[in-house]
């Protein structure tokens, strides 16, 4: 039995759209259960979902099409219908795979500066933690910042760890010998979490 054609591009397509619901369900499970939505965890989870669920509509879309595209008639029996192979497909899919992937790289962060931990930038916010023990001391607080503001952030630590500010990626290494000390702008609004790698957090930052 001969197989109509656009068939197997159709299906091909459609199969790709099935195969992308696991991923598209788990980011969701993920993003669902997060505590919060600005940790690297929600962050990638909202990423996923994003990417999974636009390639599920395009390759849904493209398999519809596929099948529902008037078949050409051929004018003589002998001649073989025309096919439509998957390769008329490739452009139009490399373009919107590129503008998916543009669409998900994070804007780019300004770069961590070192300072001095016992001088600040005048108008500057000063900030300490410390990590005793792989915990928070304090306990993890939340701190409030003005929009536009510098902050000096520094962490303290009895082992090496490496610090990160979620939502403006900035990361930096601590040593137990000495306190580790960045200064940048606080000008993203919003709740950031500052951790120490891999998932303790040791305060918020509110930007407001």
């Amino acid at each position: 039995m001969r197989i109509p054609p656009g068939t197997f591009s159709a299906l091909l397509m459609l199969g790709s759209s099935v195969m992308l619901i696991p991923p598209t369900l788990g980011a969701a499970t993920v993003l669902l259960e997060a505590t919060t939505l600005t940790s690297f965890t929600a962050v990638l989870a909202s990423a996923v979902l994003l990417v999974s669920t636009m390639l599920f509509a395009v390759f849904a879309l493209l398999g519809v099409l596929a099948l529902t595209r008037p078949r050409p008639v051929a004018e003589q029996p002998s001649l073989p219908a025309p096919v439509v192979t998957s390769r008329r497909l490739v452009p139009g899919m490399v373009a919107v795979l590129a503008l998916l992937a543009g669409c998900a790289q994070p804007a780019p962060s300004q770069a961590a500066v070192p300072a001095p931990c016992e001088s600040a930038a005048p108008n500057a916010v000063t900030v300490s933690a410390a990590l005793v023990g792989g915990r928070a001391d304090p306990s993890p607080h939340r701190v409030s910042v003005p929009l536009g503001t510098p902050v000096l952030l520094g962490v303290t630590s009895d082992a090496a760890v490496d610090v990160h500010v979620h939502g403006y990626d900035l990361e930096y290494s601590v040593e137990p010998s000495a306190p580790g000390c960045i200064l940048f702008v606080a000008d993203r609004a919003g709740l950031f979490d500052v951790e120490a790698h891999p998932d303790t957090l040791l305060l918020q930052l509110e930007v407001k």
